[in-house]
């Protein structure tokens, strides 16, 4: 695979790790009284989010006058995909959609619509979703399951996390754990009117967390199985039949011509029953003869005669029909297009951009034309502006078991390492457009000069959302052929994504997996990274034992590495869990120690990291001279490395600081800058932060306006975070 080996795998130099933030600690005050009675005025007992006002008397209190604040921007998700085109009209199974939402039920009315792959499921319950949409002012939630599932695999947890972004809950917000993203599922819908449509689910488990708690809401499932349990809750089953002739006829002449069909109606009748009256093998048969004005049906009835050839899993009253539609579509493929359709079978998912498909072709041909004669032939669907591709799950059978049939193993084995090794190079570049400078152990140099960098840090973490589960996928199939080089650098260079969105079960997945291909390979360096990676998602799900069993190994395995600075990190992960527990002395010690390391090899990003580490600690314990003397420290190396991001952190955690010391205008200076550069870098979050440190500061200086003005700021940040609980809670602390 070019520079990529797979086994055995390098050793690799490492750099340093990267940051993380602890929580803000509130201060304490107090005063004498008139009679000398001495009066305390505190705050104490818990967490405090947003401006504290500490006066001894108030006679009157006037928050400035101001334009009322414009209203929340509405959020009404409408995920469902648009229907396809040439839909035929199926009178029965609509009208029994149209009854569930009769009457006045005691839950969201749930149906679901059964039947064989390829049926037309997934689009008559689009063509009805949009249909009725004004009933659901509340909005459209979509979930393709199949897609998820062979895309590598997803939790219905990452499921319902999707739908509580959508309807405005932030990522921060929503919790780690499938029961209590259900239970907040259920309290944001309660009384909501949304329409939930699931599709292609394989059993009742995957649907029940995704149930709203809603009467005025409604669900409807796709599935090829029947869903027995949902039925017996009182989901009303639809059994979805192949097209009539009639209908199947109709779909024919919608792409042909009434003129065609009527030329030779017995011809046009027969491809219907061929095709079993499945949507998708008729419209790949009316494909080839709309590319082709001159051939007769009857030619391509007799192409389909021959069952042999046909798909072994699909049939219809137990004739299989399907796959001579498949195959006479392949058999008239140009060669080129040929090879690319049966190696696009070889990718572990049905949906892919084209980069990887220019990647796992191989040949001298444009792959854009290739791709547009696969969707000529609708062999693939274009999602999106074509910037990915999808096949039906029948047609990626079709197309490899062709690769099997026509190429050989070691044909096969190269064109996947191909993608692979072109995915590496694009979730490199996405790390590095995201991380920036941060410990890397792969040697990524050739790949990051031969692929286009991202055009910015969104972008880049977009990009690896939208891969995870193909990733996630091709690591498993890498680490079953014992390709442990891939694996390792390829979890290693998902840390960006893993980081920032928490997809806690990818996570931890794709790094044990690296665990192991590390151990195979005997890199010591790469298993420290590895299991250091699986600690940090365990830190944060809080499984602290866990989390601290996995780094004494890992500090293990990078002290016999002699790679310090993995070292320095794992040190540094081991304060954070000491952080947590609430052990401040080893959390300091560690901190201390990782500090050393970093001095000791001339790694000044991981002094000034470290630095900024031992300020957090400081300001868990109260001790805020020191903790702002360590932020300045870090504040220094940090503009002297060029980490303008660190610098916006460590910004707000001195500005607090200084806020507990006194010194207001430092307070000032050092956050309005944070706030301008996670504005610049697209942080909302941490900018909102920002924005309601500098209203304190300014209600605590007399100076009501400039509050009010930047509390209004921090609420436009956190809304486009996506945090509306926040900022409704900012909205009624200050009266906008």
């Amino acid at each position: 695979m070019g520079s990529l080996q797979l086994s055995p795998c390098p050793r690799r130099p490492g750099k340093e790790n990267l940051p993380n933030v602890a929580t803000h600690e509130a201060g304490q005050g107090g005063g004498e009284g008139p009679t000398g009675d001495v009066l305390r005025n505190e705050l104490s007992g818990g967490q405090v989010s947003g401006g504290v006002v500490q006066a001894r008397d108030i006679a009157h209190l006037t928050i400035g006058a101001g334009a009322p604040p414009p209203p929340p921007p509405v959020r009404v998700p409408r995920q469902v995909p648009a229907p396809p085109r040439g839909f035929v009209n199926r009178t029965e199974e609509l009208a029994a959609l149209d009854a569930l939402l009769a009457g006045e039920p005691d839950a969201p009315p749930v149906a679901v619509i059964s039947g064989i792959g390829g049926v037309g499921k997934s689009a008559f319950t689009r063509r009805w979703a949009h249909q009725v949409s004004d009933r659901f002012g509340d909005g459209q939630l979509y979930a393709d399951l199949g897609a998820l599932r062979h895309r590598g695999g997803t939790e219905v947890s990452d499921v319902l996390g999707g739908f509580l972004r959508a309807l405005g809950v932030h990522e921060e917000w929503i919790p780690a754990e499938l029961p209590e993203r259900a239970s907040m599922f259920r309290s944001k819908t309660a009384g909501l009117r949304l329409l939930l449509l699931i599709d292609d689910a394989e059993h009742a488990a995957e649907v029940t967390p995704l149930l709203p708690a809603s009467r005025a809401s409604a669900v409807v499932v796709t599935s090829h199985r029947r869903l027995g349990e949902l039925l017996l809750s009182g989901a009303v089953p639809i059994r979805m039949a192949p097209l009539s002739a009639d209908e199947g006829a109709r779909l024919l002449a919608g792409m042909l011509g009434e003129d065609r069909l009527r030329a030779d109606p017995a011809a046009a009748a027969e491809l219907v029953r061929l095709c079993g009256g499945l949507p998708i093998a008729l419209r790949v048969a009316g494909a080839r003869l709309v590319q082709r004005p001159a051939w007769t049906i009857e030619r391509v009835v007799r192409e389909l005669t021959d069952a042999a050839r046909r798909l072994d899993r699909l049939a219809v009253e137990g004739k299989p029909v399907v796959e001579s539609v498949f195959e006479a579509a392949y058999d008239g493929l140009p060669p080129g297009a040929a090879r690319l359709y049966r190696r696009l079978g070889l990718l572990p998912g049905p949906d892919f951009p084209p980069g990887a498909a220019t990647a796992i072709d191989g040949g001298d041909d444009d792959v854009t034309d290739l791709l547009d004669v696969l969707l000529d032939a609708n062999l693939l669907d274009e999602l999106g502006d074509g910037d990915r591709y999808r096949f039906h799950d029948l047609v990626r059978l079709h197309a490899a078991r062709c690769a099997e049939r026509e190429e050989s193993a070691e044909e096969r084995d190269a064109a996947l390492e191909r993608a692979a090794e072109w995915y590496l190079g694009r979730m490199a570049a996405a790390d590095l457009a995201v991380m920036g400078r941060r410990l890397r152990l792969a040697d990524h140099g050739r790949r990051l000069a031969e692929g286009a960098a991202f055009g910015s840090p969104g972008e880049a973490l977009d990009w690896l959302d939208a891969e995870r589960a193909n990733i996630l996928a091709l690591l498993r199939g890498a680490a079953a052929r014992g390709w442990d080089a891939f694996v390792w650098q390829a979890a290693e260079a998902m840390w960006a994504l893993y980081y920032q969105r928490k997809h806690y079960a990818d996570w931890l997945e794709a790094n044990r997996l690296g665990v192991a291909a590390a151990l195979r390979c005997g890199d010591l360096a790469a298993q420290a990274r590895m299991r250091n990676q699986v600690a940090r998602a365990l830190l944060e799900l809080g499984e602290y034992g866990g989390a601290h069993e996995e780094l004494v190994l890992a500090r293990a395995a990078a002290e016999e590495s002699g790679n310090r600075r993995m070292e320095a990190a794992v040190l540094e992960s081991l304060g954070r869990v000491d952080l947590e527990r609430g052990d401040l002395e080893a959390a300091t010690a560690a901190f201390r120690e990782a500090l050393r390391v970093n001095e000791d090899i001339g790694n000044p990003r991981g002094v000034g990291l470290q630095t900024y580490h031992l300020g957090l600690a400081h300001s868990r314990g109260g001790r805020h001279d020191e903790a702002a003397a360590a932020f300045e420290r870090a504040m220094t190396v940090m503009t002297e490395v060029g980490d303008e991001l660190l610098q916006g952190k460590i910004g707000i955690r001195l500005g607090t600081a200084y806020r507990s010391l006194g010194r207001s205008a430092d307070a000032v200076r050092v956050a309005g800058r944070a706030a301008e550069i996670m504005r610049a870098r697209r942080v909302p979050a941490q900018e909102a932060r920002a924005w309601e440190l500098l209203a304190a500061l300014a209600a605590e200086s007399g100076d009501p306006g400039t509050a009010r003005a930047h509390v209004r700021q921090a609420v436009a940040a956190w809304l486009a975070a996506g945090n509306t609980d926040r900022a409704t809670e900012l909205r009624a602390e200050h009266d906008l």
